[in-house]
């Protein structure tokens, strides 16, 4: 059964080792056109040149990945690093990426107001949207896990992000992950709260039982997340965005050749990134 992947994407972070050219050529060697793009990668390799050789591989992004961390307990070094995200932005833009992925980090070292720090989080959003304005590109919302709230990310519900789109309105956008919102009771309802367009990508991977670490993400199908439930609910609403296989794998995966872990992905994603999972 051939299976349509002009929705799937890979996210660099699951083929780790490669660098950016390796992962364009790799995943186009097995049939992917889409990567979402990692910051560090893209530095790395240059931004023309990704842009470049993006265009060139006929590839599309679905996301960008991912702001630096705001985490500062100096002042001066905080408006640094929103210099610096308000240039990633700009940087973003001029690969394809139509958003990118915003994430905050923990509270700062030494600190333990952790409303303060996601209130601190929501004015830089409102610093950042004019600059996303300009450069035409969307800041996508990405809830994550609570265990990682204290030192990764402060944002970490579903409600939450459509509470902040509701606010700033729809230059924001959701980067759903089934690894970080499965276990979430209102998961299912804020994804049909948020409908097909606030969704600007869906990501893939599986929880383990037992999880060995705190990047021990399965490979779809390895674990207990139901992802045709899902995909099925994803249809319901209308979403025709992209899908993305996305594993944090420091026990597995990254230890594993990375044309495997792609041929391997793309025959557990492949029946829920295309017509409706039965």
């Amino acid at each position: 059964m051939e299976h349509d992947l002009s929705r799937f994407a890979i996210n660099q972070i699951t083929t780790k080792s490669w660098n950016m050219p390796d992962a364009i050529e790799g995943y186009r060697r097995q049939g992917v056109s889409g990567i979402a793009v990692w910051r560090d990668k893209m530095y790395e390799y240059g931004v023309k040149r990704t842009a470049r050789h993006l265009r060139d591989a006929g590839m599309w992004v679905p996301t960008f990945c991912a702001t630096a961390w705001m985490n500062q307990v100096d002042e001066d070094k905080f408006r640094s690093t929103l210099e610096e995200n308000k240039r990633v932005l700009c940087d973003a833009a001029e690969v394809g990426a139509p958003n990118v992925v915003f994430v905050t980090g923990g509270p700062p070292q030494g600190t333990k107001d952790l409303h303060g720090f996601r209130s601190k989080m929501h004015d830089a959003i409102g610093e950042l949207i004019g600059t996303a304005r300009d450069v035409g590109i969307k800041i996508g919302i990405e809830p994550i896990h609570p265990m990682y709230a204290g030192d990764r990310h402060v944002i970490n519900t579903m409600r939450q992000t459509n509470d902040l789109i509701d606010e700033f309105g729809d230059i924001l956008g959701i980067v759903a992950d089934v690894y970080h919102c499965w276990w979430d009771p209102e998961f299912e309802n804020e994804l049909r709260r948020a409908g097909p367009d606030r969704i600007l990508t869906f990501h893939y991977c599986d929880w383990l039982v037992p999880t060995r670490s705190w990047f021990d993400r399965g490979m779809v199908g390895d674990g207990i997340i139901d992802i045709a439930r899902y995909k099925r609910l994803l249809d319901e609403i209308g979403y025709k965005g992209p899908f993305e296989l996305e594993i944090f794998s420091d026990l597995d995966w990254w230890k594993r050749d990375p044309d495997e872990t792609v041929r391997i992905g793309i025959e557990r994603c492949a029946p829920f990134v295309g017509a409706i999972a039965k």
